[in-house]
């Protein structure tokens, strides 16, 4: 019979300062990306999280310039307010 591992809570408690440094780093580079870059961000995080409710078109020109052009059919309500 082994002993339990007494380093659990340790763990734990290192993962969750991991997770919240790295969130809070991820929060300071977001506010320093322009408004209009945080707004393509969350479109395509959208279009991730619900696909169903989201037209994409990707265009690509003879040169190898790519776009991506994303299309919301809800409309927007107060749930949708970021």
């Amino acid at each position: 019979m082994s002993l339990p591992d007494e380093n659990l809570p340790l763990a734990s408690f290192v993962q969750e300062e991991m997770i919240d440094r790295a969130s809070q780093s991820l929060a300071q580079c977001l506010a320093q990306l322009p408004p209009i870059v945080r707004l393509r961000l969350l479109a395509f995080m959208h279009l991730v999280e619900f696909p169903d409710t989201m037209k994409a078109a990707l265009e690509i020109t003879p040169s190898g310039s790519m776009r991506l052009i994303l299309d919301t059919e809800v409309a927007p309500d107060n749930a949708h307010c970021h």
